[in-house]
């Protein structure tokens, strides 16, 4: 699905693409080398403390000032990064599930009859709605992998220039850690899906019913038809409340390790 889209339609987003991707790594990097700089400040008031209690002149309040307002430009450089990255990946993502739907429309009007005896009104619509808002907000959110993908190497980077030996052992807790959430993604990546079907069963039943009321009065269908709905909202909640219960456990467990 990613080829397809990258093929036909993010290929001719390439210039605004490039223009996120600089930004989202410049707006990651002045946010690792923050801390850095911190550091500095903190070991200029440790340093005036003990020269203090030393009998020297104490803390170099000048030289302080200067690390906070260079750390402070650095946050805000980082900010206005992020504001770019984030307006143009959003504009994107936007002007993309334009096309699609556009798109989907006239693929709908050349579709056959056997299509849509197959498929309720209701499973059509949850694609032209439902799916595609999925992908925009999928799209939103693909900066983080870019910016999560700069965090590590910076920090990593940032680690091996502090302590060696206490890199490696954090290094020895991330194969663990990524080899649990591989487990939950991929016990939780059936329940998305089955979550997005039964979205588009439940949209589908719920059209019908209401275009079809008197068709259901007229044939004592009342109990039948609340019945059927039941079971497809219950499936509905089952699948969205484990996929957001096994995507929700992905944080918790990276800080436990």
């Amino acid at each position: 699905t990613t080829k397809k889209l990258i093929k036909h339609y993010l290929i001719d987003y390439k210039w605004q693409l490039l223009i996120m991707l600089i930004f989202a790594v410049g707006s990651t990097v002045f946010t690792i080398v923050g801390p850095k700089i911190l550091g500095n400040a903190t070991t200029e008031i440790f340093n005036g403390i003990v020269g203090k209690i030393s009998g020297g002149t104490g803390i170099d309040f000048s030289k302080v000032l200067g690390i906070l307002l260079t750390l402070l430009g650095l946050y805000a450089i980082s900010t206005f990064f992020g504001y770019i990255q984030g307006f143009t990946m959003t504009s994107v993502a936007q002007k993309l599930t334009y096309r699609l739907r556009n798109d989907v429309a006239v693929k709908i009007n050349k579709l056959p009859m056997s299509f849509f005896d197959k498929k309720t009104h209701g499973e059509i619509l949850s694609i032209v709605t439902n799916d595609i808002d999925m992908l925009s907000q999928n799209l939103n959110q693909s900066t983080q992998i870019i910016t999560s993908v700069c965090t590590i190497i910076g920090i990593l980077i940032m680690m091996l220039t502090i302590s060696v030996t206490m890199t490696l052992v954090s290094l020895i807790i991330v194969p663990l850690s990524f080899f649990i959430i591989r487990i939950v993604v991929k016990k939780s990546q059936k329940y998305f899906k089955k979550q997005q079907d039964y979205l588009a069963y439940v949209n589908g039943l719920v059209e019908e019913d209401y275009s079809g009321h008197d068709v259901i009065r007229v044939f004592n269908r009342e109990n039948k038809t609340i019945e059927e709905f039941d079971r497809f909202n219950k499936e509905l909640y089952k699948s969205a409340w484990k996929s957001q219960f096994l995507s929700g456990l992905m944080f918790p467990i990276m800080n436990f390790f």
